[in-house]
């Protein structure tokens, strides 16, 4: 498990003083992360490098024990600070860490309360793509023409595996379809049960056998020759 010290440790002494990039942006005097100055970049920091909400306010305890009580940082406030601020303050930053609270949440991760890194397997893959599609677009990244040739025949191969399917649009016609023609031809009286029946079919019930149906059964040794013959022909 990091700690809030062994993150701030990986980040580069010059990004703790350095508010490069918040050029042109008002800091929010009513945010307690934004007004001090040492803070905000020390919570940036630990945002960038996946910290969660607790890590990040017990990094702050230092800072905090010199503030008043009104002045302190909770978690509320880096809550609120890296979903209005900390996006204007670090575009790219805040891409990787909306990536990382992403997938944190669909894996069970508590980035809010939890004292672990809030890191993923699939938010750091999501993120490696991303860097490095943004490598690509740079104006100064070559790409040769080999490379060219599989990204297009992948690209070839999933349109093509997309288009040999039925489209979302083609399968909710047949399903209208099939509502149509059950409404048309089967006595309303009799929708409740069809309806009751495919409920128990989609969750895996298998619905009641009545005992006292007349559905033709061959292997119903009761049935006299001459019924048999009368059900067949």
């Amino acid at each position: 498990m990091a700690s809030p010290q062994m993150l701030l440790e990986r980040v580069p002494e010059t990004s703790l003083s350095d508010s490069a990039g918040i050029k042109g942006f008002q800091l929010e005097p009513r945010c307690r992360v934004c007004r001090n100055n040492a803070v905000r970049i020390k919570v940036n920091d630990l945002l960038t490098n996946g910290a969660s909400y607790a890590m990040v306010l017990r990094a702050l305890e230092g800072d905090n024990a010199k503030l008043d009580t009104r002045e302190r940082v909770t978690i509320d406030s880096i809550r609120n600070h890296t979903s209005r601020h900390f996006p204007v303050q670090n575009v790219a930053k805040a891409t990787y860490r909306a990536i990382l609270e992403i997938r944190a949440k669909q894996n069970g991760v508590d980035f809010v309360n939890g004292l672990a890194t809030a890191i993923t397997p699939m938010a750091f893959l999501e993120t490696v793509m991303v860097r490095s599609y943004e490598t690509l677009v740079d104006s100064d990244t070559k790409v040769d023409v080999g490379t060219g040739m599989i990204a297009a025949g992948r690209l070839q191969a999933m349109i093509d595996s997309r288009a040999s399917g039925p489209s979302m649009a083609e399968i909710l016609a047949e399903v209208g379809q099939i509502i149509h023609a059950v409404k048309t031809t089967v006595p309303k009286s009799m929708w409740d049960e069809i309806a009751s029946k495919l409920d128990r079919s989609v969750n895996g019930v298998e619905p009641p056998v009545d005992e006292d149906s007349d559905v033709f059964d061959p292997d119903d040794e009761s049935l006299e020759d001459d019924e048999l013959d009368q059900l067949v022909n």
